[in-house]
C-alpha cells in the first residue's frame, strides 16, 4: 500500500490537496507508526464504518505486517490467493471531525488497530466515535 503520514493532506489518485481532508492509517512496511490501546467502542465503530467503504479500487491490498496469504492454482490454471477478508481491503472510509476536517483512512485501518495496535490520532478517534 502507498504510505502517507497521518494528518498530511489527502492526495491519493490525483485528488486535489486540501488541508481540510487528511490521511489517517495509510501504513506500510518500513515506516514506524504509533502504537497503543483504543476503546473497544472505537474498534466496533470502525467495523461499522468499513462495512460501507467509498472510493473502491480494483484488486485488493493485503496487510504488509501479516504473513503473506496462501496461494493455490485454480481449476482453470490461474494462481490465486486465500486472502483472509480481515487482512485485505480495497476502499476507504471518511469521517468528519467537529472542526470540519475530513479524515480519510483505508478500510484496513480496523485490522491495523485491532491486530497491530496502531494508534490513530485522537482527533480521528473522536470523529469516528461521533460519526452517525
Amino acid at each position: 500500500m502507498i504510505y502517507f503520514a497521518d494528518l498530511t493532506p489527502y492526495s491519493y489518485h490525483g485528488a486535489e490537496e486540501d488541508d481540510q481532508v487528511v490521511n489517517v492509517g495509510w501504513l506500510s512496511e518500513g515506516h514506524d507508526f504509533p502504537r497503543g490501546t483504543v476503546p473497544q467502542k472505537f474498534i466496533e465503530q470502525l467495523k461499522l464504518l468499513i462495512a460501507t467503504p467509498t472510493n473502491m479500487f480494483r484488486g485488493i491490498h493485503t496487510c504488509e505486517f501479516c504473513p503473506p496469504p496462501e496461494t493455490f492454482v485454480s481449476e482453470s490454471g490461474h494462481r490465486k490467493m486465500e486472502a483472509d477478508p480481515e487482512r485485505h481491503g480495497n476502499g476507504e472510509i471518511r469521517v468528519t471531525g467537529h472542526d470540519g476536517v475530513i479524515y480519510v483512512a483505508p478500510v484496513l485501518i480496523r485490522h491495523y488497530v485491532s491486530e497491530h495496535k496502531y494508534l490513530p490520532p485522537q482527533a480521528f478517534i473522536d470523529a469516528a466515535l461521533n460519526d452517525r
